[in-house]
């Protein structure tokens, strides 16, 4: 009986370690609502920008820019076009709501609203994609 007694405190033993040898599951992409609300004329011209600066964007994440459809779109551009507020060279451009971007790679990413002067009244902002 001594040993099975044993192989029964070795296995207890093992049992026992097995959840620190468990992988961390899988870390879900997250959607990011882009301003928190709504795609539109901000009240101040820093609030998309702020927002993203308080929030932390991973590669497998998306934005997801809500708006009129029709009053409003989404174009993502370069740093260039981003700080003359225009469209010139667009890399993308999002006319149907809600746009869902994927953040497919790690980086800076910029989008403004081509409509109107909005830009310029503060329908624009940039992230920094992380690396997952």
């Amino acid at each position: 009986m001594g040993a099975l007694s044993t192989a029964v405190a070795t296995l207890l033993a093992a049992a026992a370690a097995l959840p620190f040898f468990v992988p961390a599951p899988p870390t879900l992409a997250a959607d990011h609502v882009v301003g928190g609300s709504v795609w539109c004329i901000p009240p101040s011209a820093g609030l998309y920008s702020a927002w993203a600066a308080n929030t932390t964007f991973f590669v497998g994440d998306n934005l997801v820019f809500r708006f009129e459809m029709g009053f409003y779109d989404v174009v993502q551009v370069g740093r260039r076009e981003y700080e003359e507020c225009t469209a010139d060279d667009p890399y993308k451009i999002f006319r149907d709501a809600p746009a869902v971007v994927p953040l497919d790679a790690a980086g800076a990413r910029y989008y403004v609203c081509s409509v109107a002067n909005y830009c310029s009244l503060g329908l624009k902002f940039y992230v920094t994609v992380q690396p997952r």
